[in-house]
């Protein structure tokens, strides 16, 4: 009788080790590095979309009218612009310093003033439509 139960223990603790995997330390090791590879390239590609990058403006023109396209600063000085957008055209991208900024969107029929406090990265992409107004006065993040 004691040898059965010596046996039967023996065995319970053979098959319990048989059924269990044992995961080396190396591959937990290898597999945390690739993680931590990969969330280090995520946070560089997000830093390399935009760092630090000066506000952008580009106007696109679905209107039959040329359009004028001026950006001013706070204190109303002419800062950039892209004059006579042409009818189902785009702008250059214009670039300029962050802050308070005036947005001038003007045809031969209208004229549209808009202030956007700019911060670095960020782009007013502002579209005319087909019935000469403006589709958002809200920029977005590059």
């Amino acid at each position: 009788m004691k040898n059965l139960l010596k046996a039967i223990a023996c065995a319970v603790v053979i098959s319990t080790c048989y059924n269990c995997s044992v995961e080396s330390a190396a591959e937990s090791m290898q597999e945390d590095s690739i993680v931590s590879q990969e969330e280090i390239i995520d946070f560089e590609m997000l830093e390399e979309l935009c760092s630090n990058q000066d506000p952008q403006a580009v106007l696109t023109n679905n209107s039959l009218l040329s359009v004028d396209f001026e950006v001013f600063d706070q204190f109303g000085l002419l800062m950039t612009h892209a004059y006579g957008v042409p009818a189902g055209g785009v702008s250059p991208t214009l670039t300029f310093p962050d802050g308070v900024t005036t947005f001038i969107v003007s045809t031969s029929a209208s004229e549209k003033e808009v202030k956007i406090d700019m911060d670095n990265c960020m782009i007013y992409d502002v579209v005319i439509n087909e019935n000469n107004n403006l589709n958002t006065d809200v920029p977005t993040q590059l």
